[in-house]
């Protein structure tokens, strides 16, 4: 009688529980929190939060979140093409963060283990949001906007710096003077924070891409050379060193227009749209930094594609469109380019917006600021 009463915790060894937990993916695990106060204890331990991604991200476990302006929803890519899945897969509403102003706009602009980032205009507002736990941080820039007339001159960039155990913003813009500026906000200190980095001397100006990707503690954009007004490059920013560097792109792309940058399977990829012969060609930098790794992976000939991530190894999930018709929907690729299926969901509504998605791995992170004023409320024992 007395071991029936017994509850789990008193029965498994913390440990084992823990490597329980590890297992549950992040949308369950956010709701047993409350089960218990050692379990709200495991699951709110940034350490666990650390190891639990870690864990998903590596199975490449993510979720695409398409927008437009003022609504925002959801769907797991792993149940797209699941087909013994009792129903078929559908969209989840999520609420986005409160606004500001009453009339603003939200645009998404890149994510970062779990954190997006989005940008809140007329205001000149930057939010960093977690969709799985609904935590939010506004950031103003309105005194970084004042010294520029012009719209989407800035470009952004999102990501985490390991070694300071801190997410930085980084906005880089021309002046009115013509002057290369470039700032970061730190997400510890809170602030932000001027930086003195100087661009290759080769790099004439950024390609028309408002977003940078996060990899391997740095931020990549694509670049235009000095010499040409033509993409011929990769432009890295390390938010360890707090220095800018630069890798070429294939020859083969050279003239290509337009040709986009993305992640696929942890390694940089381009991707363009051949028009003539209507296909996708797909590169990939295996060898991170390495411009002879640049391999062409995929050439899909089922119109125009915006890769999304990778799937059951080189298997590729892509958006797929037709602006002739106005057409918008998920498919599956293999290494051969061939065609494996199409998504059942609908997506028409997204068309407009299919340059405004995000693929991230949900996270229970909290803010560097969260666990500063936890470990405060620890020392002072409130």
């Amino acid at each position: 009688m007395e071991r029936k009463q017994l509850g789990m915790n008193d029965i498994l060894p913390r440990e084992l529980i823990h490597r329980i937990l590890l297992r549950v993916p992040a949308e369950d695990l956010f709701r047993l929190r409350f089960v218990s106060k050692l379990w709200h204890s495991l699951i709110s331990d940034p350490h666990f939060a650390e190891s639990h991604y870690n864990l998903y991200s590596a199975a490449s476990s993510g979720s695409v979140l398409v927008k437009d302006y003022t609504n925002a929803c959801c769907v797991s890519l792993d149940t797209l093409f699941d087909v013994t899945a009792a129903a078929p897969p559908t969209f989840k509403e999520v609420s986005l963060p409160s606004r500001k102003t009453p009339c603003s706009l939200f645009r998404l602009l890149g994510s970062c283990r779990g954190f997006l980032l989005l940008e809140e205009k007329p205001a000149y507002f930057l939010v960093i949001w977690n969709p799985l736990t609904g935590s939010s941080k506004t950031i103003s820039y309105s005194h970084i906007a004042s010294e520029i007339q012009l719209d989407d001159a800035f470009r952004y960039g999102f990501g985490f710096d390991a070694s300071r155990d801190d997410y930085l913003i980084v906005l880089s813009w021309l002046d009115n003077y013509n002057q290369h500026r470039l700032v970061c906000f730190s997400l510890r200190t809170n602030s932000w924070i001027n930086l003195d980095a100087a661009l290759p001397k080769s790099i004439s100006r950024w390609k028309q891409q408002l977003f940078g990707w996060f990899l391997h503690g740095a931020i990549h954009w694509l670049c235009y050379s000095s010499k040409d007004c033509i993409d011929d490059g990769i432009l890295i920013f390390d938010l360890k060193e707090r220095n800018f560097s630069k890798i070429s792109m294939p020859q083969q792309l050279l003239g290509d227009y337009p040709i986009y940058l993305t992640i696929l399977g942890g390694c940089l990829a381009l991707h363009s749209y051949d028009i003539d012969n209507h296909k996708t060609e797909i590169w990939v930098m295996k060898e991170y930094k390495v411009p002879s790794s640049w391999i062409l992976m995929y050439e899909i000939p089922y119109g125009n594609n915006s890769p999304l991530c990778m799937s059951n190894g080189n298997d590729i999930i892509a958006l797929n469109f037709i602006p002739r018709y106005c057409k918008i929907r998920f498919a599956k690729y293999n290494v051969s380019g061939e065609l494996l299926n199409y998504s059942p969901l609908p997506l028409s509504e997204y068309y407009n917006f299919h340059r405004s998605f995000s693929v991230y791995t949900e996270s229970l992170f909290p803010f560097p600021c969260d666990i500063k004023d936890r470990d405060k409320k620890k020392k002072t024992g409130m």
